[in-house]
């Protein structure tokens, strides 16, 4: 199905503007993409992409700690320059270009979070991924700097009308928002499961111009109406695929797309069509096909480049006392960013630029989630 099917009583003007922007994306241009970001679940073993710390680099990084904790500032004062890493810092600087220019995604192993407080995990964090993304975004409407991402126990509400990031089901694979890098830290793991999920969305392009350039026909044109509530983004409709500087960028999610069971659909948005549906499903089963299981340990830091890597999770469970906990940050470097297609500036222009939001640096969560917007349902 064509966008003159779709949107049959688009203005002429409007109309004249969608051919152009469609017809630049044509399937005459379907080239495929090489590099090594094309990958599958065989490509790699764990030790490929996560860096291990030698008692060396502990060692520096607890020094770098009390060094940031002797300056008198506050957490969101961290940076390469307050934390120094003399030593690590090159080879996490290193893992940054994996991230923007390899295989999109790494992690650093070493740190027990049983060896230090709430507070100075954090602030662990927040040194070693000052050195792959210098830059933090507000991840909701609050301005919250950090999101807990873990079961909320003492809900009465459904598993399937929460949010994902605080219920224990199986997400599907997604991209957060408009975030340039998704930084985890594992505080806890699960019981059973829980394992986080990864697909490289170009290995999913390559595959669909191959078996289903219709699709990529479709998640190119700029019918894709993402639904948003509450003050952080504004809902709007785009492309889910973008060509930027050789590179193939996906901004992909579900439920905006799709809606939630029970709650209406903003007036103003369009219900997907059944080939915008199907265009979905194939995304998520190739996804699937290709996925790399990625088992984290406690205390290990994941870091994804967002624009190029999906990622999903396993359903888990926690044993009684226990609670699977990742801390996460949206992260930005601005050396080594990605040019993003106009469609996506608005919004990375929100997550990660001055406005009234302001910032809220949650560093421990002592408050259980019990109620959750509409708005944190929408988002990731």
């Amino acid at each position: 199905m064509g966008v003159e099917q779709i949107l049959p009583d688009v203005p002429d003007q409007v109309w004249e503007i969608l051919q152009s922007k469609i017809a630049s994306f044509s399937r005459s241009e379907w080239a495929r993409v090489d590099g090594e970001l094309c990958w599958d679940s065989t490509t790699f073993d764990s030790e490929d992409f996560t860096l291990v710390l030698s008692d060396d680099d502990i060692a520096e990084t607890k020094a770098a700690l009390q060094h940031f904790k002797g300056l008198g500032l506050y957490g969101s004062a961290v940076s390469v320059d307050t934390f120094p890493l003399p030593s690590l810092g090159p080879k996490l600087l290193q893992v940054a270009k994996d991230i923007h220019i390899g295989r999109g995604f790494a992690a650093v192993r070493g740190l027990n979070p049983d060896d230090f407080s709430a507070e100075d995990n954090v602030l662990l964090f927040l040194g070693i991924s000052s050195y792959i993304g210098v830059e933090r975004g507000r991840q909701d409407e609050d301005g919250n700097m950090l999101m807990h991402i873990r079961d909320a126990k003492l809900s009465r509400t459904p598993q399937n009308a929460r949010p994902t990031r605080y219920s224990s089901r199986a997400s599907t694979f997604h991209t957060d928002t408009f975030c340039d890098i998704l930084a985890l830290h594992t505080r806890n793991c699960a019981t059973e499961g829980g394992a986080n999920l990864l697909a490289s969305s170009w290995t999913i392009y390559n595959t669909l111009r191959e078996s289903r350039p219709d699709v990529l026909d479709l998640l190119s044109q700029p019918i894709w109406p993402f639904d948003s509530r509450g003050k952080f983004f504004d809902s709007t409709t785009r492309p889910l695929l973008f060509h930027v500087d050789g590179r193939v960028i996906m901004n992909f999610a579900r439920e905006p797309l799709l809606g939630i069971e029970g709650v209406p659909r903003q007036a103003k948005l369009a219900v997907l069509t059944p080939s915008q549906r199907e265009a979905l499903d194939v995304v998520e089963d190739v996804a699937k096909a290709n996925q790399m299981r990625l088992y984290a340990e406690r205390g290990d830091m994941i870091f994804i480049n967002n624009h190029a890597v999906l990622h999903s999770r396993e359903a888990f469970s926690d044993a009684p006392g226990t609670s699977r906990h990742l801390v996460r940050a949206w992260l930005r470097n601005p050396e080594l960013a990605w040019t993003l297609p106009a469609a996506l500036q608005q919004g990375s222009s929100r997550i990660y630029d001055d406005n009234e939001l302001g910032e809220r640096w949650n560093i421990v969560d002592t408050v259980p989630r019990i109620n959750f917007r509409l708005s944190e349902r929408l988002t990731s």
